[in-house]
């Protein structure tokens, strides 16, 4: 049983998404605050649910949401859609804003059944909320303070080989989240196993006596939307998103249009800084 430290108003919303999806029998897992919460007991206050589910299931969780009373939207075809009500929002989440990968069956099948709300529900495997959340680093959200407290509080009890399975050749980013774990908690050393960091300097010694890539590709904009525009845009380096999207049958225009919010949105933050 997860117990919620929220309002009642806020609850009732929560209820009345998790009874709807239940009822039209949709197969999602709960992510985000819920789920960190589930994992490491600590809770953050939020105005939003983050439910993860396969992309074939989006339309019926959304008719469900709206018999239900809710207001729905998608917000981008390749990865988000939304549903309110009295001023809250569930984030129904079926792949990555950077293009890079759907929902998959893995999500649902590796999560661990539990009850919040009165309601049975999934919750997010540790290591799929890790591979979610390594790439929110932008200059204006970073999760890395909730990947190092979920291997604190899992005390290092992770399946590595299939953490590292999922990152595949995007190794150094979990690198990146295990060395800052390891700087925040270094009396919890040995929550890292020495075999992993073993085969990531090994991985990092094979990469560097390679040869040096001819094609200048700027993986920057996998992790934020604002702070590598000019990399692509004015020192020739190719959006990584651009790859991506294409393998998922994506046009490139839609990371170009995603280059130009982005463009547009920092003339509005430099416009109208926020007020100190």
């Amino acid at each position: 049983m997860v117990d919620l430290q929220t309002i009642e108003s806020e609850k009732s919303v929560f209820r009345d998404a998790l009874v709807a999806l239940n009822r039209a029998r949709i197969s999602y897992v709960l992510g985000g605050a819920f789920a960190v919460y589930f994992h490491t007991g600590t809770w953050r206050d939020t105005k939003d649910m983050d439910i993860f589910l396969l992309p074939p299931d989006v339309g019926r969780a959304l008719g469900s949401l709206r018999a239900a009373g809710f207001t729905t939207a998608i917000e981008d075809e390749h990865w988000l859609a939304k549903a309110f009500k009295n001023g809250y929002t569930i984030d129904l989440v079926f792949g990555e804003g950077n293009w890079t990968r759907p929902v998959d069956r893995e999500w649902i099948d590796r999560s661990s059944l539990e009850h919040l709300l009165g309601e049975p529900v999934r919750i997010a495997a540790i290591e799929e909320l890790i591979w979610s959340k390594a790439y929110v680093a932008s200059r204006d959200r970073f999760d890395g303070s909730d990947i190092v407290h979920l291997i604190r509080a899992s005390k290092g009890a992770i399946d590595w080989h299939h953490l590292l399975d999922r990152f595949g050749n995007h190794w150094q980013l979990l690198f990146l989240y295990i060395n800052l774990f390891l700087f925040v908690y270094p009396s919890n050393k040995r929550y890292i196993p020495t075999w992993v960091l073993h085969k990531m300097i090994s991985n990092l010694q094979d990469q560097m006596a390679e040869p040096t890539p001819r094609e200048k590709i700027c993986r920057g904009t996998l992790l934020d939307r604002l702070s590598f525009l000019d990399d692509v845009e004015k020192l020739g380096y190719k959006d990584a998103r651009e790859i991506y999207a294409r393998e998922r049958g994506y046009p490139a225009e839609d990371v170009i249009a995603e280059r130009q919010w982005a463009r547009a949105r920092i003339r509005e933050l430099t416009e109208h800084p926020k007020e100190e």
